[in-house]
């Protein structure tokens, strides 16, 4: 038995000898994993947020309320007001520091902490917009004007272009039965003498 037990003992020595190296050839994998994992910054978990309704025909929102409730919603705001070339008709009844557009668009899902850039009206460009849409009006005005006065023209001269026809068709009429009354009363004149 005694040679048995030696076989066992040396078996187990063996055994944990095995397990030993082991352990030892995998140490430097686990202490590189643990590492790793350790200087692994943490994942942010990237929330999602809806651009809230900023501009909309009837519902003005000054810039400041814009301002306000797109950080309320964890967004940045960057701003950009419209220059005085970009002045149309349609901004003629907005009001002063309006928004009127963002980038991204309103209603877009965004990462919380996106930036985004509001467009906003001027006083100046409002009154610039009214210059242009009464500008616009006045010429057409002028347009028409301009037409019904052709029209009215034209129509003088049509009337007197048919005034001069027809006195001169009288005229030449008045010639014929002239000359037809001549004819009678020389047929009359020598009816009268035979």
């Amino acid at each position: 038995m005694g040679t048995k037990s030696n076989k066992n003992i040396s078996g187990v020595i063996g055994a944990i000898g095995a397990v030993g190296g082991l352990i030892t050839a995998v140490t430097p994998l686990v202490e590189k994993a643990i590492d790793n994992a350790q200087n692994k910054p943490t994942e942010k978990i990237d929330t999602k947020v809806t651009i809230p309704e900023l501009y909309r025909k009837g519902f003005p929102i000054d810039l400041a309320q814009a301002e306000e409730l797109l950080t309320e919603c964890g967004l940045k705001v960057s701003k950009s007001k419209l220059r005085m070339k970009e002045a149309d008709p349609k901004y003629r009844d907005y009001e002063d520091t309006q928004v009127i557009d963002s980038n991204p668009k309103q209603g877009t899902k965004v990462k919380t902490g996106t930036t985004v850039c509001l467009r906003y009206i001027t006083a100046d460009v409002i009154k610039e917009s009214q210059k242009i849409f009464d500008d616009g009006i006045r010429i057409k005005q002028e347009a028409k004007d301009q037409k019904a006065a052709e029209r009215q023209e034209k129509k003088e001269r049509l009337k007197a272009s048919v005034s001069e026809t027809m006195d001169s068709a009288k005229s030449g009429l008045g010639k014929i039965f002239k000359k037809d009354q001549k004819a009678v009363e020389a047929e009359k004149g020598e009816t009268i003498d035979e």
